[in-house]
């Protein structure tokens, strides 16, 4: 193996990935990017005035950091209104309780099956009456020359906020309905038909004034700037950015939207998106002086893999990371950053399990083995693949499996690979994999046929708990663990996959209490 510069294809079906692996292999200069940046939000700062000003804790002027909205509850009983923030939240000590009693009737409510108040307004964007949630504005965080402070949100914060209503909207504005898959929740989604929706209108002015005034730099700087907007935008910009309690913590924790969903809390918060940028902008420009260093070539290919513009036997090496089943539906999940680029994804070649799509376990099998024959065809004789893969079930892992297996793939070696900082559903699911199995595969030489030998489930089970309390790694404790390591011992053989990572955890559990001397130090 020879170190160096290195000729790469990268080839994505999204528009969104697309654009960021561009703007990421062919960056603008560092220096030229943070003075361009720096000069874009103070500029869209100058023409929207003092958008985020407002009165601090002292009566002086200050500006904002950020604001926490309120959802309004609805008592069952005798339709009391009430913000969820005076029913639920407790300052002292800092707590979001799951019930109250609502102060007219006294009957005791559960807030997660309370009804939300909606109200109707008219969508000067689509020209027609709309519904959505109604929010009021309940507290207020702020700075006042370099000092933070935070108080309760006043009449006058609304009132300005009100005001922002009759300034006219860019005309970069996307005006896009929302193509609805996998992800919509009749719950927090109803009203939610436009992808404007889902910002508050202070921060859909300053993000459309940031967009039109990109178009005024020059072009070699504007992808450069697209990708800084865009990498603020749903994670900080919108109403899916919250706040959360930890443990033994005085404040709350102020964090982005939820990655894999579009889930919006009965707590949203508005952020000051020239703020984040001016932060973000150093971290983007970093790396933009680290990649500008690569003497590498990087072709990127906005298009499938089951249809590779790529010579036969002519690829060394092939990493890939495909959808995790119907783990996350990333073509959904992009959408509110794609309609900016003016395109959105294609989702006919889209290789995941979506009911919304009508894509099953057949079709993503039938999508992966196009993809897999593709990279056997042109992969060199000695070239190897690496393939990153997660899944709670077992019949997409079987679909894998049968993929690159009847491609003419076999497994060398498996590991784990850690992530560290893992997606919603990985963090909250009680079904899921931490440590996604990493393959190292080969092609299988003619004649040849991967060494197979029957494995006890049991067994298997067995080695692999006492293999875990030999080891210092707390990590390789947990069951999430131990269900990845489970999955390779048969991924190596190449067995079927033969349990979901429920009825796993059903039989690791029974493992433990069946145990004749201490239990295992395994986490349930």
């Amino acid at each position: 193996m020879v170190w160096g510069p290195r000729n790469a294809i990268i080839y994505e079906l999204g528009i969104l990935g697309s654009f960021v692996a561009k703007t990421m292999c062919t960056p603008p200069k560092s220096t030229e990017f943070l003075k361009a940046a720096e000069n874009l939000i103070s500029q869209s700062e100058k023409e929207l005035g003092a958008i985020y000003s407002a009165i601090d804790d002292c009566g002086g002027l200050g500006e904002i950091r950020y604001i926490i909205w309120s959802d309004i509850l609805e008592c069952d009983n005798c339709g009391y209104q009430i913000p969820f923030w005076d029913a639920e939240v407790s300052l002292s000590p800092l707590s979001i309780s799951s019930s109250y009693k609502c102060p007219s009737c006294g009957k005791t409510q559960d807030s997660e099956k309370n009804n939300r108040v909606y109200e109707t307004y008219f969508d000067t964007l689509t020209g027609k009456d709309a519904i959505r949630r109604k929010r009021v504005m309940k507290w207020v965080y702020g700075t006042t020359n370099g000092r933070n402070w935070s108080r309760p949100a006043t009449g006058d914060d609304q009132n300005n906020f009100q005001k922002l209503l009759s300034i006219k909207l860019p005309s970069c504005v996307p005006l896009v309905e929302i193509p609805w898959g996998d992800l919509y929740r009749s719950g927090y989604h109803k009203g939610i038909t436009h992808a404007h929706h889902f910002y508050t209108q202070r921060n859909l002015l300053v993000l459309a004034k940031l967009w039109e005034n990109i178009q005024k730099t020059p072009s070699e700087l504007q992808d450069g700037l697209k990708l800084l907007v865009l990498s603020y935008n749903a994670t900080h910009s919108t109403l899916m950015t919250r706040v959360v309690l930890k443990k033994e913590q005085k404040a709350f924790i102020l964090t982005g939207a939820q990655s894999g969903i579009l889930y919006i809390s009965n707590l949203p918060v508005e952020k000051n998106i020239f703020q984040g940028l001016r932060r973000k902008a150093k971290t983007i420009a970093k790396s933009f002086e680290i990649i500008g260093m690569s003497k590498s070539s990087v072709r990127i290919v906005q298009g499938s893999s089951t249809k590779l513009d790529v010579s036969d036997k002519s690829v060394d090496y092939v990493f890939t990371d495909p959808p995790f089943g119907g783990f996350i539906p990333y073509a959904e999940t992009n959408f509110l950053n794609e309609i900016w680029l003016g395109k959105i994804t294609n989702t006919k070649d889209e290789v995941i399990i979506s009911p919304t799509q009508k894509k099953t376990v057949s079709s993503y099998h039938c999508l992966m083995t196009k993809v897999m024959n593709e990279v056997v065809r042109t992969l060199k004789d000695d070239g190897k693949v690496t393939i990153v893969f997660h899944s709670s079930k077992k019949e997409v892992w079987q679909a894998l499996q049968e993929a690159y297996i009847n491609a003419g793939l076999n497994v060398e070696i498996s590991t784990i690979l850690d992530k560290h900082q893992g997606s919603f559903k990985q963090v909250n699911s009680p079904t899921v994999v931490k440590g996604d199995p990493l393959l190292l595969l080969k092609k299988a030489k003619k004649h040849e046929e991967q060494s197979v030998m029957n494995l006890e489930i049991d067994v298997v089970i067995a080695d692999i708990m006492n293999q875990s309390e030999k080891s210092d790694d707390k990590k390789e404790l947990t069951r999430e663990r131990l269900y990845s390591r489970f999955i390779s011992k048969f991924l190596e053989k190449g067995l079927s996959v033969p349990l979901d990572v429920d009825a796993f955890y059903q039989k690791i559990k029974a493992f433990n209490t069946n145990k004749v001397g201490p239990a295992h130090g395994i986490e349930y």
